[in-house]
């Protein structure tokens, strides 16, 4: 069903059009003249107007331009007698969908009526998925500005064959976002193979990137391929690559730089096509200054660097990244659990989350394990985080020695939880005031409060 306008002076011809589409299921307003029909677009959300050109004295096509300066997405179909050329284009050119000349068959009108709403629909659909896509990257969530912008910057350099440098702390969804990037790229249809090169021991990080051949090291008894050669024409995910032992470093520059490797124990020269991506919780520029990283091989995996954020420093994400690990674990543990309960969601948000994603995943996970009831409550989020003891008990030392008082000692507390709620919901008040337990109103006071304390708050 659609909410349908039809705009026409005549009044029996309104009257049979508002009967054959209210057979159809649709809603209709009708309208003899400008007036009417933009009191209705004020008051109603209309679908598609059915629009004549001519409305008495009035023009439609005034009344046609001055609905695309308010209702630009509503589509608007042109119904008239004086059929010409001229007429059409006019219309057209001031955003009608289509031109139905009168006198028409009724079949025909709803048709092409079905077919407008139809697009319009598709239309609506299209932009709603492009905005899911813009919060969902592939299996990332987020619609927090931080991962907007990283989303924005994936996006730009998938298509390419740009080296891409991924950092951030453990858990913050580095291998996904390879992923994302591969699969938007040209390499799609390609092999995405992965290692991580903290892992393993590193002769064997050398035998699993470059292969080797029979008889190369002790136990060696066939030619194996390595992920450079076994990754032809796609990407390779190097994992932890600050971890890369001096070695395996030049031998893996030499590859980017030459686009060719030997494989251990080998004397030919091997050739490939493969896109690298790598990604570290180091600080690899600190690595290079203490000598453990070379700076050249650095500067090449860094053709693109992606920041990825600690999901502390996006706390709008958590409740839709919670809503997505419960569906998960739900569906995997075969339960049916609605959702979290407010006291529930208000601990999710209130936690600093130091293992990043993959920690509220675990977190949900155990949750949908112990949970006895139809949602999740805030007793089966089993949260480890670690209370600064010795830094409360040192300001409860300086109120009891006269150092400062308990109300300077409650403000600075309070102030620092304000803060600290702000930065973990990005700056988003309702949310904040949620997280500690306040209306709106109440936190906005206390926020203003603190602020003549701090304008940095």
């Amino acid at each position: 069903m659609a909410n349908i306008l039809i705009v026409d002076d005549d009044l029996s011809l309104r009257e049979v059009l508002e009967i054959a589409l209210l057979k159809k299921g649709h809603a209709v307003w009708t309208a003899p003249d400008s007036a009417t029909a933009l009191s209705v677009l004020q008051k109603q959300s209309i679908a598609l107007i059915l629009l004549d050109l001519r409305l008495g004295r009035e023009s439609g096509i005034d009344l046609l331009v001055r609905i695309r300066e308010t209702w630009a997405d509503v589509p608007v179909l042109m119904v008239t007698a004086y059929a010409d050329a001229k007429s059409a284009i006019t219309a057209m050119k001031h955003g009608a969908k289509d031109y139905i000349s009168k006198p028409f068959e009724l079949d025909d009108l709803l048709y092409t009526v079905e077919r407008t709403l139809e697009t319009a629909r598709l239309k609506e659909e299209n932009a709603w998925l492009k905005g899911q896509i813009s919060r969902h990257y592939g299996e990332i969530i987020g619609h927090s500005r931080q991962m907007q912008a990283v989303f924005d910057l994936v996006r730009r350099i998938a298509p390419t064959n740009i080296s891409v440098l991924l950092t951030g702390e453990s858990g913050t969804g580095k291998e996904l976002f390879a992923r994302c990037i591969h699969d938007e790229s040209r390499r799609r249809g390609q092999p995405f193979l992965a290692i991580n090169c903290g892992g393993l021991p590193e002769n064997l990080v050398e035998s699993e990137l470059f292969g080797y051949r029979k008889g190369a090291f002790t136990g060696a008894d066939r030619n194996k391929k390595g992920l450079l050669e076994m990754a032809e024409g796609g990407t390779l995910f190097l994992d932890e690559v600050g971890e890369l032992a001096p070695s395996t470093q030049v031998r893996l520059l030499r590859y980017i730089q030459e686009r060719c490797f030997i494989p251990l124990g080998g004397t030919e020269e091997l050739r490939s096509d493969v896109r690298i991506i790598a990604a570290t919780n180091r600080n690899v520029e600190q690595c290079v200054a203490d000598g453990d990283f070379r700076e050249d091989l650095y500067y090449r995996l860094s053709g693109v660097k992606v920041h990825l954020p600690p999901l502390r420093e996006r706390g709008e994400d958590v409740l839709d990244l919670a809503d997505h690990f419960l569906d998960k674990a739900c569906r995997a543990q075969k339960r049916q659990l609605k959702g979290f309960t407010p006291e529930a969601r208000k601990k999710l948000l209130a936690y600093g989350y130091p293992g990043n994603v993959r920690e509220l995943e675990n977190i949900v996970e155990r949750a949908v394990a112990l949970e006895l009831g139809d949602a999740v409550s805030s007793q089966s989020l089993v949260i480890y985080e670690k209370i600064a003891a010795a830094e409360q008990d040192g300001g409860v030392h300086k109120v009891l020695s006269g150092q400062m008082t308990l109300d300077e000692y409650l403000a600075e507390h309070e102030h620092r939880v304000i803060a600290e709620a702000l930065r973990r919901c990005g700056g988003h008040k309702g949310r904040a005031a949620e997280m500690v337990g306040l209306n709106f109103r109440q936190f906005r006071y206390r926020l203003t409060k603190a602020g003549e304390k701090d304008e940095d708050i």
